[in-house]
């Protein structure tokens, strides 16, 4: 019988954290599923831990597969390679689900054949946990728009994923974004289930782990969606979602990232590197009309920026940047 779900577990150096992602995932209600467990060539003891969670507990559909460490994009195409189950998730080795995440979840995806399925999810730090509410929206440039880019609290239908002409972009950062911004096109029947079930742990200093390279990197996967759009004859259909998802990351996610490095001159060369790409793609930015028309701080401080006081908004964020709790 074809497993319901499939979930890909990509591991690096994961040995402290993975088991208790595996134990939430061992707890699933949902019945018939696998789990693809990829050990993406770590330096510590994580095979040692998925080949002993494996002894103690025969029961559970974990396939662990061992390959060398060419980072997480390869290791979720490497895991979709091997996916059997009707839909396909994502988990990554610290992080962790409730019980009947799959189940709510994939009932929804039955419903109607759905191609994607939705749901809220609780970032978690040393803080404590807040809820982070998901849509809805339609599918298409308002999917673009307002999707939260991550791919761990979604399922796909695997049917659909195996007809796109594209990958997770090989070594690179936001490789998640990517992909689910160029998925966005190829998606026409979506859900949305009304819960919260993945904990996303997040680093109290990964906001301060940022460097020219990740930038740049960003910087790339951006000209990878812009290449794509305008390759499959979408970039017109799409052109105002992307001008506005440019925005909200050069000077939203990366923004913030970069106005934390600590040497000025790095971080004022970071900080114009995705300013000039911005500008130069879509030099009439100001004007999107998902800019103008959509409310909210976030919003009106994006609706305020200008080449001469962009190091002054830096400056703000570097001292006074709060995280999401």
């Amino acid at each position: 019988m074809r497993p319901t779900v499939s979930v890909i577990v990509p591991c690096y150096n994961a040995a402290g954290t993975v088991e208790k992602t595996l134990d939430s995932l061992r707890a699933q209600t949902l019945r018939n599923m696998e789990f693809i467990v990829i050990n993406d060539g770590s330096q510590d003891l994580t095979l040692e831990v998925l080949e002993n969670y494996a002894v103690t507990h025969p029961d559970f559909n974990m396939h662990i597969y061992s390959k060398e460490n060419e980072g997480i994009a390869e290791a979720r195409n490497f895991g979709l390679s091997k996916v059997s189950g009707e839909y396909v998730g994502f988990l990554d080795s610290d992080d962790y689900t409730d019980p009947e995440m799959y189940a709510v979840m994939y009932r929804k995806a039955k419903e109607d054949d759905y191609e994607m399925v939705v749901s809220d999810f609780w970032w978690v730090n040393s803080k404590g946990e807040k809820r982070e509410k998901e849509g809805p929206y339609e599918p298409g440039p308002d999917m673009m728009v307002k999707l939260f880019a991550v791919l761990w609290n979604k399922i796909y239908r695997m049917d659909l994923i195996r007809t796109v002409d594209f990958k997770f972009p090989y070594g690179d950062r936001y490789e998640d974004a990517c992909y689910l911004y160029m998925l966005t096109s190829q998606l026409s029947h979506i859900a949305f289930v009304d819960q919260a079930f993945v904990r996303y742990v997040q680093s109290d200093k990964s906001i301060t782990h940022t460097n020219n390279d990740e930038v740049k990197n960003m910087i790339d996967v951006f000209e990878q969606i812009n290449a794509y759009y305008k390759s499959h004859y979408l970039f017109e259909k799409y052109h105002d979602a992307l001008e506005y998802i440019h925005v909200k990351f050069f000077l939203g996610n990366s923004f913030l990232r970069s106005s934390r490095i600590p040497d000025r001159e790095d971080r004022r060369k970071t900080i114009r590197m995705g300013w000039d790409l911005l500008n130069r793609e879509y030099p009439h930015w100001p004007d999107n009309p998902y800019l103008k028309s959509m409310p909210g701080l976030k919003n009106k401080y994006f609706r305020m920026v200008r080449s001469w006081n962009i190091d002054i908004f830096a400056w703000f964020f570097r001292h006074f940047y709060r995280d999401n709790l």
